[in-house]
């Protein structure tokens, strides 16, 4: 049987969790565009810790029902809500 690794998700009130706040609003903006509509894609680059806000941002797109991607490509991981291309 394979064993699942713990992963540590960051806690609020953490204050050195600003920044993930402010990225995690950043994310809930994006699936909300695509949700209602306004955004066929939305791509979020340049983010301080994508490996941190990638498990809590696919939770919330699937709870949306939005598609995410984690891209790697490139030097510049990149979050992508709706369809990847």
């Amino acid at each position: 049987m394979d064993t699942a690794d713990l992963v540590f998700l960051p806690r609020a009130d953490d204050p050195v969790n600003e920044d993930l706040d402010a990225e995690l609003r950043e994310v809930d903006v994006a699936i909300e565009m695509v949700a209602r509509g306004a955004a066929v894609r939305v791509r979020l680059v340049g983010l301080s810790d994508p490996d941190t806000i990638a498990p809590i941002a696919l939770a919330r797109a699937q709870l949306a029902g939005v598609e995410f991607h984690l891209d790697r490509a490139g030097s510049t991981p990149r979050l992508t809500f709706g369809p990847s291309e």
